[in-house]
């Protein structure tokens, strides 16, 4: 993982050198091991190195073929590189590296944008031909690795984070973007930004750019591309051993080609059946993998299960302990480095916390099990979300009767206010919606459910990839992710929903949905590697509730980024936050130390320390049991 910024400007613009370096230094974080640039024609390239493989300076960014008519800067793993160089090895390329940069390159030269399709792996490149001085931008499959376009009437920039950006041109807020956020939205993960005229390229996305001007963007994956009415019968007829059989060997191949590097790897470890079962598989091609927990201290700690996998592996577990003050304190880092208000994850705050802990022990990349719980149905509302959809279907019948009983019916049940409803989508729900009626016409034939685990896929997981990402760059640490390997993903996506959600007397101690199994199929497999009191835990995950137990005084927001935003006196800021819930006030909070660091050009540490003298958090009640 590295970090990238780029720009192709008009033929008549000049490139200013020093804009160059500076943006570069931004990006510093991303790439400690290297860095390096090119400006040639109307282009240039930078690029921060985290190294891998083949870690001598041979391998350095920005990489040039050997007629030095092909250049490539690219963050990410290409973990089918060895494939692909065996291919153009046959084909009469010769290497000069053991990298995969330099594979990614040639076969680039040799297919163009039709490799895009063979590539296995996360990946964010931008890729020159001074021939005939086109560009191609491209990101993978799922979104994993950032690439972020900026428009201005010079020409375009590209950068793995927007903060790059700023030598260029001025960072200004997106309107339409902080309204969808203080409508309920998490924040924009495709397309628009929280900058104006910044937006991120699209997942399986690629662009052709001349002259400074996209001149072409395709698709060339979808989500939906994964579907296949053939393999869905195919796993429907299966016997279910052999399916079990089928995903231990997918899984174990994916972390097997996970592990791929030249400096260590090690793995999270959070006591749940997802990074457990992955670090189980790791231990077995790596007995000494070092493993790191965030403990966030108080009765929903998850530490227990975590140090029993440890004992169960003979394994030495690193922890940090997070306060409930660590979740006031380390909001001012955490947003510099997320880069827009994070109150969709608030597990933020121990993920910053633990690679931090990772960077310490001279660990540069991280296994973690995003794409689990989005695959094979884990999250603890998924079981129950059919009937309680019923239910409210029938609420809204009913209603509707009582609302036609004449005279009465309006004042019985009021009129909803269907603009609050339109402005919500428009600005909050939209990236969302249009996603789920595009996958929802596609799974139209395939058996029931099968668009489950697409959704999950979609948004939900593209913003706990930027959360890993950012917060791991912010220590120079990369994340990896077995759960998102092509073949597995496909498998899962195919995989009929009785093997994902299984109806089991064994499950009568899940308290969300008694007698009902989740990740049933992914369970079996960890039986063969954990104790059944690791395999068939529940779901917890990161156990953060500290925002909601926030109080935060409206003396904070004097003289505030967001009074001046939204240009607000006094009297009505104050009404506004006595009228405001507490995940109100909190959005308004995040937004407000947003827009102090990237507009008012404010310091984390003065900001840390404003918001722990008017931020508190209520303890958690002492009659909680921790189990």
């Amino acid at each position: 993982m590295c970090g990238i910024f780029g720009l192709q400007m008009a033929s008549n613009v000049k490139i200013d050198e020093k804009l160059i370096k500076q943006s570069m230094s931004l990006l510093k974080h991303r790439g400690p091991d290297g860095q390096g640039f090119i400006k040639t024609d109307n282009i240039a390239f930078a690029h921060t190195r985290l190294s891998f493989l083949d870690i001598s300076e041979r391998s350095n960014q920005p990489f040039w073929d050997e007629s030095r008519r092909y250049c490539l800067i690219y963050n990410g793993e290409i973990y089918n590189y060895q494939q692909l160089k065996e291919n153009l090895i046959k084909q009469g390329v010769s290497f000069k590296t053991t990298s995969d940069t330099e594979a990614l390159l040639y076969t680039l030269i040799h297919k163009g944008v039709n490799a895009l399709k063979e590539l296995e792996g996360m990946f964010a490149f931008a890729f020159y031909d001074t021939k005939t001085k086109k560009m191609i931008l491209a990101r993978d499959r799922f979104g994993i690795k950032p690439l972020y376009l900026c428009k201005t009437s010079n020409g375009l920039l590209f950068s793995s984070e927007v903060t790059a950006f700023s030598p260029w041109t001025k960072l200004t807020p997106d309107l339409f973007s902080i309204s969808g956020y203080l409508l309920g939205s998490g924040g924009n993960t495709q397309s628009k930004s929280f900058y104006n005229d910044i937006h991120e390229l699209e997942a399986g996305t690629y662009a052709i750019v001349t002259n400074g001007g996209i001149t072409k963007a395709e698709t060339f994956f979808h989500l939906t591309n994964f579907l296949d009415h053939d393999y869905s019968d195919y796993l429907s007829k299966r016997k279910v051993s052999l399916l079990i059989d089928d995903m231990d060997e997918l899984l174990s191949d994916s972390v097997q080609k996970h592990m791929i590097s030249d400096v260590p790897v090690g793995a999270l470890c959070s006591g749940g059946v997802d990074s457990s079962i992955l670090l189980a598989m790791a231990h077995k091609l790596n007995s000494n993998i070092q493993i790191f927990h965030s403990n966030v201290m108080g009765p929903h700690s998850e530490l227990h299960a975590a140090e029993a996998l440890a004992r169960h592996l003979d394994l030495d577990l690193k922890v940090v302990n997070v306060s409930d003050d660590d979740f006031i304190k380390n909001i001012p880092e955490v947003m510099q480095n997320y880069g827009m208000p994070f109150i969709y994850h608030p597990n933020s705050i121990p993920f910053l916390m633990v690679t931090q802990l990772v960077q310490q022990h001279k660990v540069k990349a991280i296994l973690t099990g995003e794409g689990a719980d989005e695959s094979y149905l884990g999250y603890s509302h998924i079981p129950t979300e059919n009937f309680f959809k019923s239910i409210h279907k029938f609420t809204q019948r009913a209603s509707s009767l009582i609302k036609n009983i004449p005279l009465f019916g309006d004042k019985l049940i009021p009129t909803d206010n269907n603009l609050s409803m339109a402005a919500k989508y428009i600005y909050g729900d939209f990236e969302t919606t249009h996603e789920d009626e595009i996958i929802s016409n596609v799974t139209k034939g395939f058996h029931k459910h099968s668009s489950k685990s697409l959704h999950y896929l979609g948004y939900h997981l593209r913003t706990l990839l930027h959360r890993n990402d950012t917060m791991g760059m912010s220590a120079s640490i990369e994340a990896r992710f077995p759960f998102l390997d092509n073949d597995l993903i496909k498998f899962a996506v195919n995989l009929p929903y009785k093997y994902k959600i299984k109806k089991t007397i064994h499950a009568y101690k899940e308290l969300k949905h008694p007698f009902i199994r989740s990740k049933w199929i992914l369970r079996q497999i960890a039986d063969r590697y954990l104790p059944k009191e690791l395999s068939q835990r529940t779901k917890r995950g990161f156990p953060t509730n500290a925002f909601e137990r926030m109080n935060i005084n409206n003396d904070y927001f004097s003289n505030s980024y967001i009074a001046d935003l939204f240009s607000l006196p006094k009297n009505r800021l104050k009404n506004l936050l006595d009228s405001s819930p507490t995940e109100q006030k909190l959005r308004l909070l995040q937004l407000n130390v947003w827009g102090e660091i990237y507009f008012n050009g404010a310091n984390t540490n003065d900001l840390s320390m404003q918001l722990s003298n008017n931020v508190t958090v209520k303890p958690l009640s002492p009659k909680i049991n921790q189990h």
